[in-house]
């Protein structure tokens, strides 16, 4: 499965420098051209700047950023039907061809089983970019530093495979090896994977460096502890992963406003996690070790909602036969998460907005004054500032939950979170329910990977162990099992080839038909563009190729063409002069 040069000369004809626009295309990404100077330099930075872990990290989430995207962009290029061993070429090429590495001694096709816990690969790096900026600043050394095309080759094969696979650098040019070996295993198959995989998450920032007129201090960066990895062992149900920019950023942010005492309001569509990362908020605050009480405010009548959140005295209201503590008592000295906070009335709100302003409260029917200590996190898939407007909204209120506001990107907007979300949520269900399924299939996570996901994570969640259900022991998960009940392979999101080769979306013809036109403009125009092939070239060219994919038969080439039988037998008897 090494390079070879037709299937180079392919994808480099998808290759179109726009210097009018200032941009760069392969196939329908935007590409930059870098010095390699200009890198190796930005790599020095980071590692006087950050340190050596610091900078792994951060280029090693890079690199995994861009297997992700280029394992997309090969599933368009090579086709829904491709074999693994397609893909992983592809792979191979796109890195080659953005000139970090020249992967050789690729496996066979034939030896190439990514599914499952069996895939185990080997092969070579040369002319590695990194190992030789390394080098020239730092000489031999006793470590591997080609951190970008780990990240990389990690994030393109769990992309493909739908599950955690981890590629360690054995060998490197830059620990005095003749050339940069890896070896690629399923992240369980690996002992020690919490070692290279801490490098896939965000890290604290080391501390600072503020420099004042005549003096410089040290100002220590927050550090709160990170949650353990998910990906070395059995994973929480509340535990937060990802692996995309976005993921990345929120996580940052997660970890700076954690040890604070801030109030958090999360915003977000339905089903993107906010419940979680309210929990990952409060298990990385000072507060971990006391309550965590979430209370579903949508969930809750109206007339009861005061005396769930604030309690009620007894006698308050008929039926009131005890005297009972609301959340906000039971979370004192912790945190109290308010979902859907935008259903709250105004009484709810009004009493709300003074346990924000002085930690002051009143159960239902006293006149008592209890003060409480709780760190309030609050969360709405609703513009709020849109109800402030509509008078559905204290405008004060909104100003004292809108402390540090934090947007949970949608599923369809980090994608990269997909792969290792899918195997975290396959392992989950199948212990859940006693199957034992060996993974997902390349065209399956195709499917997961272009689906819109209008219900977030936990369209997902419902998708993935609606297909560990009807999957049988020991059976990879196909489309059918997971897609068998809401026909949602229909929906316009997913993407296919058509009669004429050109990647489409499923759904309305008249789409199908707009992208067709749109690829044959585009080849027209660079044919015309290059100049070396005439009309009557181009007509010959067709007729060949209508003829061939009929196999020979007049008739039905004339159909493939749109023309009459005697229009195409006229044609084909030209070409035979």
């Amino acid at each position: 499965m090494d390079l070879n040069l037709p299937k180079v000369r392919e994808f480099t004809s998808k290759l179109r420098f726009s210097p009018n626009e200032g941009s760069i295309w392969l196939e329908d990404r935007r590409m930059v051209l870098l010095h390699a100077e200009a890198f190796s330099s930005l790599r020095e930075e980071l590692i006087a700047s950050l340190g050596v872990d610091t900078a792994r990290g951060l280029l090693t989430r890079i690199g995994y950023a861009a297997g992700c995207r280029d394992a997309e962009m090969a599933w368009k290029m090579v086709g829904n039907q491709a074999s693994m061993a397609d893909l992983l070429r592809t792979g191979a090429i796109l890195h080659a061809l953005q000139g970090f590495v020249l992967p050789e001694n690729l496996p066979q096709p034939d030896a190439v089983i990514l599914q499952g816990n069996e895939y185990y690969a080997e092969w070579l790096w040369k002319n590695s970019i990194e190992d030789e900026a390394h080098i020239a600043l730092h000489g031999i050394g006793s470590h591997a530093v080609c951190w970008t095309e780990v990240g990389y080759s990690t994030g393109y094969l769990s992309t493909c495979a739908g599950q955690r696979i981890l590629v360690r650098e054995i060998e490197c040019r830059a620990m005095g090896n003749p050339h940069c070996r890896n070896v690629a295993k399923p992240a369980s198959r690996w002992d020690d994977a919490a070692e290279d995989l801490r490098f896939l998450e965000p890290q604290p920032a080391p501390p600072t460096k503020v420099y004042m007129p005549g003096k410089a201090a040290e100002v220590p960066a927050a550090a709160p502890a990170i949650a353990p990895s998910a990906f070395a062992g059995e994973t929480p149900h509340d535990l937060v992963v990802g692996a995309s920019t976005a993921f990345h950023l929120l996580r940052h942010k997660v970890l700076r406003v954690a040890p604070t005492n801030a109030t958090v309001l999360l915003l977000g569509e339905s089903g993107v996690g906010k419940s979680l990362i309210a929990r990952d908020v409060h298990r990385n605050s000072r507060r971990a070790h006391l309550p965590f009480v979430e209370v579903n405010c949508a969930a809750i009548p109206e007339q009861l909602i005061e005396s769930e959140l604030f309690g009620v005295e007894r006698g308050a209201y008929s039926g009131a036969t005890t005297s009972r503590a609301g959340r906000f008592e039971f979370a004192d000295g912790g945190t109290i998460f308010l979902d859907e906070i935008g259903t709250l009335s105004m009484t709810a709100q009004g009493k709300l907005l003074r346990v924000l302003q002085n930690g002051e409260l009143e159960r239902l029917g006293s006149s008592k004054t209890l003060r409480t200590n709780v760190r309030v996190i609050a969360a709405t898939n609703e513009n709020l500032q849109t109800a402030v407007r509509e008078g559905r909204f204290r405008e004060d209120l909104f100003f004292r939950l809108n402390v540090f506001p934090l947007l949970i990107q949608p599923l369809r907007e980090r994608r990269d979170d997909i792969p290792l979300l899918t195997e975290v949520l396959l392992t989950r269900f199948s212990k859940r329910h006693d199957r034992p399924v060996l993974g997902i299939t390349s065209r399956a996570m195709q499917a997961v990977m272009h689906h819109q996901w209008p219900g977030n994570i936990r369209e997902l969640e419902n998708v993935l162990e609606r297909g560990v259900i009807l999957a049988q022991d020991g059976e990879l998960i196909d489309m059918h099992h997971l897609f068998s009940i809401d026909n949602a392979l229909n929906t316009p999101s997913l993407l296919g080839i058509n009669g004429t080769g050109t990647l489409t979306q499923h759904g309305d013809e008249a789409a199908r038909d707009s992208s067709a036109s749109e690829s044959i403009d585009a080849m027209a125009e660079e044919i015309v563009r290059q100049g070396k092939v005439s009309m009557s070239d181009m007509d010959d060219a067709m007729t060949r190729a209508a003829v061939k994919q009929a196999g020979g038969n007049i008739s039905r080439a004339a159909t493939l063409l749109g023309v009459t039988r005697a229009q195409l037998d006229y044609r084909v008897k030209k070409l035979d002069d």
